[in-house]
């Protein structure tokens, strides 16, 4: 992924202020004496691996055991449905491995966890969960602060979700868990008021049903602070993930704080991050390949359509798609509003198309700091009208190492280009549209730049010294404009990639 100060701090649509500065402490003066402080509290090395929670009560389930026993290690029960009436604030079930056809039901008739006292259910050994044959669903949670984690949702082919959250759900997280061969709208979903969830480090695979969608994630609407972090999805007939827009089925609030970043998302029938009118959510460090057109995507690993609001794309790897990033195409009502595309490195994608950045439509989208290279389509296109006007949309810093480099239609009112650099000899074109075929050839910087769109931009015939990390070349370092994201050196780079950064404060950003 990209390095460069900065890299994991909040994120917000808008272009962050200034870090406040930590104000002195001066004890020089002749005040009243300074009320004695209590002793510092160890704080554990960083070596030292954190000691082990405790529970209040410890619940034992296995397939040798009894709903009759009184659920300890010697005598367990045996479904995980009467450990979850039992459970309380503070204490665990360790389901043991083996196979349990049940549904599990979270609901009023289990208790809630508290924010200090959560309750956990824990698969020891990856026990498997398989459907039962009623019911669209395998598992609701509708209860706050519980914690599932270890198990394997062997969906089995049939029509059912693997798990689906309503409610007040606040706190709860869903970690470390298998879930796969599906074949209904997705593997897990939100709804009906959901929030607060947070989905970490699971492996969510093969929700298929041909050419109808099932995606490993859908947040519908109502659904609010979600987090989807560090999961590896690929292999579903939909997208790794969907935040589904309420048209033409509701007339719900739009989902809302969501949080999608360090995932593996891969080979899908259609995208890897779908957001219809979805507001207020960030992108970030994801890993994203293998998305080609098919009967319902163009290949896009990443699209914002509809009236998404407020969206922050930044720092993610993609490459090995027909389309990096798309803003707009399918419209109802306003278009996307406050986009921000930053820091993204979008490499070696494919034909049909094959283009890097594509605004469609959209209101006030700023593409920042990118780096595009090793692609046969456009690195940037805007302004064709598909859905209507791409307005107000600001191209700065982006280092565009391609062969041909941008397509402007005749739909970008106000847009405003400054400081990019670009291959030398690289095309441009103006107008209707074209297919970049090997035999295309289009206007150079020179003419490009009398239209008095861009400014400040230049060309290099070495942009990229290294096309493994994509560090940028001579004519890159120090040459871009500040834009008020963190940078090295005397000047902000042009491209994704900030060169010339300590290895220790790097790191520490990183973590």
């Amino acid at each position: 992924m990209p390095s460069f100060p900065g890299s994991r701090q909040p994120s917000a649509p808008t272009e962050p202020a200034p870090t406040p500065q930590p104000q002195g402490n001066d004890d020089t003066s002749d005040g009243p004496p300074v009320a004695e402080q209590p002793p510092p509290v160890p704080v554990p090395r960083p070596d030292e691996p954190p000691a082990p929670p405790t529970y209040a009560r410890e619940w034992y389930v296995s397939p040798s055991g009894n709903d009759s026993a009184n659920g300890t290690q010697d005598k367990p029960l045996r479904t995980i449905s009467k450990a979850l009436t039992l459970v309380g604030p503070g204490e665990i079930i360790r389901v043991q491995k083996g196979t349990y056809e049940e549904k599990l039901v979270i609901d009023a008739s289990a208790q809630a966890g508290t924010a200090s006292a959560p309750i956990t259910l824990r698969g020891e050994g990856a026990p498997k969960v398989v459907p039962t044959s009623s019911g669209w669903f395998m598992a609701h949670v509708q209860r706050p602060h519980w914690r599932i984690e270890g198990f394997e949702f062997d969906v089995r082919g049939q029509r059912q979700v693997a798990m689906t959250f309503s409610g007040n759900t606040e706190g709860t997280v869903v970690a470390d868990n298998e879930l796969h061969h599906g074949a209904f709208g997705s593997g897990i979903s939100t709804d009906y008021g959901a929030k607060g969830l947070t989905f970490e480090n699971n492996h969510i695979h093969h929700f298929a049903r041909g050419n109808v969608d099932s995606h490993g994630i859908v947040i519908a609407p109502t659904s609010s602070d979600i987090t989807i972090r560090g999961n590896e999805i690929h292999d579903n007939s939909g997208d790794s993930v969907q935040c589904l827009g309420p048209e033409g089925f509701s007339n719900n609030a739009p989902a809302r704080g969501v949080v999608i970043e360090d995932n593996e998302m891969y080979d899908n029938r259609e995208n890897a991050v779908d957001l219809k009118t979805c507001h207020d959510v960030v992108v970030r460090g994801n890993r994203m390949y293998g998305f080609t057109k098919s009967t319902s995507s163009r290949g896009e690993a990443v699209v914002v359509h509809y009236s998404a609001k407020n969206v922050v794309i930044e720092e993610n790897d993609i490459f090995d798609s027909s389309i990096g990033i798309a803003v707009g195409g399918n419209r109802v009502g306003a278009p996307p509003t406050n986009i921000s595309i930053r820091r993204n490195r979008i490499h070696d994608l494919k034909t049909p198309e094959g283009s890097g950045i594509r605004i469609e439509n959209g209101s006030d989208v700023r593409v920042l700091h990118n780096t595009v290279v090793g692609t046969d389509g456009f690195a940037f296109v805007v302004g064709h009208g598909t859905g209507g006007a791409s307005s107000n949309v600001a191209v700065r810093n982006n280092l565009f190492a391609t062969r041909n480099a941008v397509s402007m239609g005749l739909s970008a009112p106000g847009l405003r280009m400054e400081s990019n650099l670009y291959l030398t000899d690289a095309a441009f074109n103006t107008g209707i549209f074209v297919s970049t075929q090997s035999n295309w050839v289009g206007a150079r910087l020179a003419a490009w730049l009398t239209n008095g769109v861009e400014l400040g931009s230049g060309e290099s015939g070495e942009p990229l010294v290294d096309l493994d990390t994509l560090m940028p070349g001579a004519s890159a370092v120090d040459r871009g404009m500040d834009l008020g994201l963190p940078y090295c050196g005397a000047a902000p780079d042009i491209g994704a990639v900030e060169s010339d950064c300590p290895d220790t404060a790097t790191a520490a950003l990183m973590e």
